[in-house]
């Protein structure tokens, strides 16, 4: 019996409420104690272990003392009731809530610094005793299901796959399937990747466009060599206009203007593919400065860039350096894959866009120019006939015109585009086209032969019994309709191409067998299916072999394909998908063009596989010694003596504010929105995809900060009154020190001691690229200071990166499960972490090499399981 002595003077009623609050603390904390820890170690009937009663004893109390201020029904801060939520750790939301107390008492994020703190032993004591039960409640369910969700092949995967399967290096079919849903920052995760109505008519569209390029049933096509001058006669081959726009220079037409879109190729109109290939295309062309009727060297070399254009679509085919004024200048010379129906078009990256005033002749009139002679185009340039896509679906059966003669059904007319540029069209056109069809005499028996071969293709493995017999059978139904062999063929193999065998991973809970294992490799490595040796020692059960992953993981890091994972890893880790999703603003950054844009996506590109080839660790992602530019980029960095639009590799002294990730104009363009830069954005980016540790999105009732074009408010000064509000302050503590370092960099990458604004700014006598006065004013001067969340001062990106490089182990942990994540197709689990932590062991003596990573990742159990 407890007996509460207050002062007489106090009332009766203050003895009442006394008592009722100190008898609701301590049935609060029983109830704490019996909801949260009942089912603790006891699910499904297990007794309770000393550990768990050791748990309910010493651990609860102190969830009950430090997190129940804030975190019960009542206050529900951050929606978050932990007396609302019980202990069953086999229930997948249950689970999430402890494993998200485990991480945020783990990091010291909670409770919040001004609240009262646990001690470093209470701490320690809640850690140990909740690690255990999640990783075993997680190791569980792993066992049990698996890591992976039945796991659908993604657009691009698809796209590849057909591509090998079919040998078609250049089929484009994965704009016609729908966009694949993204998880845990990917889109190759099982748990995003659905399947459709619409998705499974659209992968049949697919693979019927894909089986049409591969069929070439036609004769071989003739070759052709047509030279096309700029000059006819000495006339210019288009209507230009010759005393504003061209000059004679030769046999060459001198433009002193970038010709605008509806006149550029002003003089390649004439060209286009007669059949799909690859063609040697040749330009002569030099640059020249007309000054006042004289043609003298240039001082500032131009760039090309040659475009195939169908509709409204461009894809580039190359980019060159325009060799200068010269009595032997060597033509342009390269060979592209083109496709009928699509034109050559050119684009000139540094030529000025200014029109000569007609009142200046061109006698006292000075612009610097490029000058074409003429343009040269010779194809299709084939080596074998019939090319090896006809072979993978009818192996050596003869091809034949087809007649009425033959009592078989009319062949369909093969897909063509009809038309050119932006009128082109794709449609079956049998209008002068000869048809053609495949001469089988024993078709049941070819059939079973080029489907049983390609389905074992296809599905990564042998065919079991009986398996072929569905896809036979739709073969057989269109043979006996009288249709030509390679239509009742076509529904064969567009079935396979649709199948499920193909369109899904075969896994099963447990160790993966050996072929599973070689498609995880091939779609890791390659995101493509596994090739003939892959497949060959998954048939010995050699692949799992240690000594064996490790060969071919070294095999295939060298071949050429390996070059589609270095893309989609960077362009889903890095956001470099994203870099045309904002257009920089023409009046802030009239430097930015075509050109830039894709040297900064090469850049990176580029990087990444040096730090690939050469095992480089993961202090590269945040600092280096060299980068890999081009005299674009290196205009943009200001950094001198680099020439020529090939990237190559350039050393940086030690004091460099360029190296690694954080400064390459592609990162540094995904991060901003096109107008100005944002320490939030740019810090958010960094804290979760450089250092692994995402911030959670704002509370709803929070606006975003509008930049100040006008130059009045800088960005730092809006934060500071934004982290006035306590809820805010607790995760831009985190994510704005990064992105003040990186503020010296605007938005497209270059450096900057001041804002560029419209308003309220200094004057700035400078001309753009293309020769016109900027419009752009210089504002308040940029302040790149900061405190990190350790505590660590910095002054600028170089002091910061040496905050971050005292981190490496996280910088490592990041990108070992980034890539464990790409990799698997499914996010890290709980039990994962321990995978994790065994990986950086095994490459710390490597310094984190990225080889060194990837091999580990390959070789865990892990990514050799389900």
């Amino acid at each position: 019996m407890f007996v509460i002595w207050l002062p007489r003077t106090q009332e009766r009623k203050a003895r009442v409420e006394f008592l009722a609050k100190l008898l609701g603390c301590v049935l609060f904390g029983l109830i704490v104690l019996s909801v949260f820890f009942s089912s603790c170690d006891t699910v499904r009937g297990n007794p309770q272990s000393e550990a768990n009663a050791t748990f309910q004893n010493a651990a609860a109390p102190l969830l009950a003392k430090y997190c129940l201020d804030c975190h019960d029904s009542q206050t529900r801060e951050a929606d978050l009731a932990l007396d609302d939520v019980g202990f069953d750790l086999h229930n997948p939301q249950q689970f999430g809530v402890w494993e998200k107390v485990h991480d945020k008492l783990q990091a010291g994020e909670m409770p919040p610094a001004d609240m009262r703190q646990p001690t470093d032993a209470e701490r320690k004591l809640i850690l140990e005793t909740l690690y255990p039960r999640l990783h075993a409640a997680s190791a569980e369910r792993i066992a049990r299901e698996g890591r992976v969700q039945y796991r659908r092949l993604n657009r691009v995967e698809y796209e590849n796959t057909l591509r090998d399967m079919l040998a078609l290096p250049h089929l484009d079919v994965k704009d016609l399937l729908p966009a694949d849903g993204q998880a845990h920052g990917f889109d190759n995760v099982g748990s995003a990747l659905n399947l459709s109505y619409v998705q499974m008519a659209r992968y049949l569209e697919a693979a019927n466009e894909a089986i049409d390029a591969a069929m070439a049933l036609g004769p071989d096509p003739i070759s052709t060599k047509r030279r096309l001058p700029a000059l006819d006669r000495g006339r210019f081959a288009q209507v230009v206009n010759k005393g504003r726009e061209a000059v004679q220079i030769g046999e060459a037409a001198g433009l002193l203007r970038q010709p605008n879109t509806a006149q550029a190729p002003w003089w390649w109109g004439k060209f286009q593919p007669s059949a799909d290939g690859d063609y040697r295309l040749r330009m002569k062309t030099f640059g020249f400065y007309w000054d006042k009727g004289h043609v003298l060297p240039v001082d500032r070399p131009h760039v090309v860039t040659f475009l195939a254009r169908r509709g409204q679509t461009k894809r580039p085919l190359g980019t060159f350096d325009v060799p200068g004024l010269s009595d032997d200048v060597p033509p342009i010379e390269f060979t592209t894959h083109m496709e009928v129906g699509e034109l050559v078009e050119i684009w000139f990256h540094t030529m000025s866009d200014r029109v000569k005033p007609d009142r200046i002749p061109l006698e006292e009139y000075s612009s610097p120019g490029v000058a074409v002679e003429w343009l040269e185009a010779e194809g299709p340039l084939t080596d074998e006939w019939p090319p090896t896509s006809r072979r993978r679906l009818f192996g050596n059966l003869a091809v034949e015109p087809w007649s009425v003669g033959t009592g078989l059904r009319e062949p369909p007319a093969p897909l063509v585009y009809v038309g050119s540029g932006k009128r082109a069209k794709r449609m079956r056109q049998k209008k002068n086209r000869a048809l053609y069809h495949v001469v089988s005499d024993e078709p049941t028996d070819d059939a079973r032969r080029l489907l049983t071969d390609f389905a074992r293709i296809a599905f990564r493995r042998p065919l079991s019994d009986g398996e072929l017999e569905p896809y036979l059978a739709l073969v057989q139904e269109k043979i006996q309709q009288q249709y030509c062999f390679q239509e009742s063929l076509r529904v064969g193999y567009q079935a396979i191409l649709c199948s499920p065998d193909l369109l899904f991973l075969q896994e099963s809970p447990g160790r993966l067998d050996d072929y599973a294992l070689a498609s995880r490799l091939s779609y890791f490595l390659w995101n493509s299916l596994p090739d003939g040796e892959l497949l060959d020692l998954a048939g010995q059960g050699r692949l799992n072999d240690a000594d064996t992953l490790r060969a071919q993981v070294e095999r295939m890091l060298g071949d050429p394909k390996s070059q589609r994972f270095v893309e989609n890893f960077l362009g889903q880790w890095l956001d470099l998908r994203r870099i045309t999703d904002t257009q920089p603003d023409e009046q802030l950054y009239p430097e930015y063009d075509s050109l830039l844009l894709d040297s900064m996506v090469e850049e990176t590109h580029r990087y990444f596989s040096r730090m690939l080839h050469r095992n480089l660790g993961v202090q590269h992602l945040v600092d280096s010694d060299f980068l890999v530019i081009n005299s674009r980029l290196a205009e943009l960095y200001e950094i001198d003596d680099v020439h020529g639009v090939e990237m190559r590799e350039v050393v940086m002294p030690a004091d460099s504010r360029r190296g690694g990730f954080l400064t390459q104009a592609s990162v540094l363009k995904v991060t901003a929105n096109g107008t100005t830069t944002s320490p939030v954005t740019r810090g958010a980016w960094i804290v979760d995809r450089i250092l692994g540790e995402p911030i959670p999105p704002p509370p709803a009732n929070v606006s975003a900060i509008e930049p100040d074009l006008r130059g009045a408010t800088t960005i730092r000064e809006q934060l500071a009154a934004h982290r006035e509000n306590a809820s805010c302050a607790v995760c831009h503590r985190r994510m704005d020190p990064p992105g003040f370092a990186l503020e010296n960099f605007d938005v497209i990458g270059g450096w900057r001691d001041r804002y560029r604004v419209l308003e309220n700014g200094d004057e700035v006598e400078r001309n753009t690229p293309r020769g016109r006065p900027v419009q752009y004013k210089l504002g308040p001067v940029i302040d790149s200071s900061g405190e990190a969340p350790s505590g660590e001062s910095f002054t600028d990106i170089n002091s910061f990166r040496t905050i971050l490089l005292d981190n490496e182990k996280q910088l490592a942990r990041n990108l070992a499960q980034r890539l464990l994540v790409f990799a698997t197709g499914a996010g890290i689990e709980f039990a994962d972490r321990a995978t994790v932590e065994r990986i950086l062991q095994q490459s710390q003596n490597e310094k984190f090499g990225l080889r060194t990573l990837i091999h580990n990742v390959v070789q865990s159990e892990t990514f050799r399981s389900k």
